[in-house]
């Protein structure tokens, strides 16, 4: 018996090597198919409006119109070619953006598992990016549309996973590749800016642990990691300035936004912090988790990088969410990261705290546990994730909002107008103009800012009301749903309004009606008498064959 021990040890070795190695790699390969399952089913959803505007400026930008030339708004344009690069792979439609969003949140949850190897080990990152995985496809954020949000997740964790490797083994290259993929972050959107001030933090903090004598050695990391998150933002300028866009971007993502950021009070935003947190839910467990997790954390005797990791992750996140008081849901999805990994914490801590006991019931007691939470979260949005189809979806995810009525516009008007029609849509639905394949005459594709309450409002109202009756589009359509207003101040809205219905009385005729609840499509003359009183509709107008 004692000479075939030897043998037998060296026999189970490599097993438990290639156990090591392959389990969490068969457990991501899980992870992934859940995800693609989700979202396969899904990938013809309609797009919401923030998808419509990026699809219809990457659908511009794929036809050599740069950004805010024929499309104004504050968000950052990296979101914009990152559309474009998907629509170019995978085609433009709803199906082909949503295929490139499942490939930008697969590649998140690989990220996440990598990050959190460092500090929870194999068991702890597997735990973090199901958790990720699952609350990155949760209906709360609006998980299952291609926001901007998500594209920041993925630069800001390749950033991460990048300079921890580079902090690891030294190279300075890694440095300023970390650097530009935080720039990249930013060039998604805003908040993005968080995360490398995140990066910048770890690597203040790296030389503040060592001895002060080698604090100027530190010097050229920095100045490197700063090059990094400069590079793709100069390199964007240069672009947007030779195609003579920079002085209109300037304004929109600078000066306009720092106005945006200002409309809405804490007090008002208390509102809709409060109504997201309000919602009872199964996914609040992980939330719940995340904060347990923080107790191992802090009280950790030996993780002093642990520690700043986790809480420095965790105030950037926060930091990212929290500057304008906005709070629409999608924008926690910044949060996610941190929220998967420390709930991952608080079970790989459990798990450290049983591993000496004798029974392997109670050494997985943890995990297992884990799996059942995972489980209750995932039947929560059973509906979504494998009875619904994607119509079943739109009414379900937003049922004030009847996002599935403009695909049917858009075909309809895109067989029935010639390729190079104009439209003016007045209404915050650029994904009609998106679907149509036709261009608007004005740059204003939502109509939000022309009505919130801001010292700009003006002006905008102004300059749409001249792009519109200068150039004279072929079609106007106007919506009449209060989602694709939200008037502020109602004067400014009928302001707009009567405008419009003099503007159209004059010169247009009514050329077809599509209703919401129910759906109902109306063409010809006499398209409008056949509406029900106090309806929410679509209206398009005809420009008359004479002024």
């Amino acid at each position: 018996m004692s000479t075939l021990t030897p043998e037998l040890t060296l026999l189970s070795q490599p097993e438990a090597q290639w156990r090591r190695r392959s389990g969490p790699a068969l457990w991501l390969l899980l992870i992934l198919a859940f995800v693609a399952v989700v979202r396969i089913r899904l990938l013809s959803l309609p797009l919401e409006r923030d998808e419509g505007e990026y699809a219809y400026a990457g659908q511009l930008m794929l036809e050599g119109v740069p950004p805010y030339q024929l499309i104004y708004n504050m968000k950052m344009p990296g979101i914009y070619a990152a559309y474009a690069l998907i629509m170019a792979v995978f085609g433009q439609s709803a199906s082909g953006i949503h295929l490139g969003f499942m490939l930008v949140n697969f590649g998140a949850i690989v990220m996440i598992y990598f990050v959190g190897r460092r500090f929870l080990g194999r068991a702890g990152a597997v735990a973090a990016s199901a958790a990720y995985a699952l609350l990155s496809t949760d209906p709360r954020v609006q998980g299952f549309n291609a926001h901007a949000t998500h594209f920041v997740v993925l630069a800001a964790l390749g950033g991460t996973l990048v300079l921890l490797r580079a902090q690891e083994r030294g190279g300075r290259a890694g440095i300023f590749w970390s650097g530009a993929c935080f720039g990249v972050a930013f060039l998604m959107k805003q908040p993005g800016g968080a995360f490398a001030m995140f990066g910048f933090g770890l690597l203040l903090w790296a030389a503040w642990r060592r001895p002060p004598s080698t604090w100027k050695t530190h010097a050229p990391s920095l100045s490197l990691y700063a090059a990094g998150v400069a590079a793709p933002l100069l390199l964007t300028g240069l672009i947007l300035w030779h195609v003579g866009v920079w002085d209109r971007f300037w304004w929109w993502t600078n000066t306009y936004a720092r106005t945006h950021a200002t409309v809405l009070t804490w007090a008002s935003g208390r509102i809709r912090l409060a109504n997201f947190f309000a919602e009872i839910s199964w996914d609040w467990l992980f939330w719940g988790l995340a904060l347990a997790g923080l107790v191992p954390v802090l009280t950790g005797r030996d993780g002093a990088d642990e520690k700043f990791f986790f809480l420095s992750l965790l105030f950037f996140s926060v930091m990212a969410v929290c500057p304008t008081f906005h709070f629409t849901n999608h924008y926690f999805v910044l949060m996610l990261p941190v929220v998967a990994l420390l709930a991952a914490r608080a079970f790989a801590s459990a798990a450290a705290w049983l591993s000496a006991q004798p029974s392997a019931l109670a050494r997985g007691a943890p995990w297992i546990l884990f799996g059942l939470v995972w489980l209750r979260v995932a039947w929560t949005y059973l509906g979504p994730y494998v009875l619904w189809g994607p119509s079943e979806a739109a009414a379900g995810l937003y049922p004030a909002n009847d996002f599935k009525v403009y695909p049917v516009l858009a075909d309809y008007l895109k067989s029935h107008t010639p390729a190079n029609a104009t439209f003016a849509v007045l209404g915050s639905e650029p994904e009609l103009l998106f679907y149509a394949h036709r261009r608007s005459v004005t740059g204003y594709i939502y109509m939000y800012d022309l009505v919130q309450p801001q010292p700009f409002q003006a002006r905008m109202a102004a300059e749409m009301i001249s792009e519109v009756e200068n150039a004279r589009p072929d079609y106007v359509v106007f919506v009449n749903l209060v989602n694709s207003w939200l008037p502020f101040a109602r004067e400014d809205f009928e302001h707009i309004r009567n405008w419009f219905m003099a503007y159209t009385q004059s010169k247009y005729d009514p050329y077809g009606v599509v209703t919401f609840s129910p759906n109902l499509y109306f063409w010809g003359p006499d398209c409008l008498q056949r509406v029900p009183l106090n309806h929410r509709f679509v209206v398009i107008f005809k420009r008359k064959s004479t002024p």
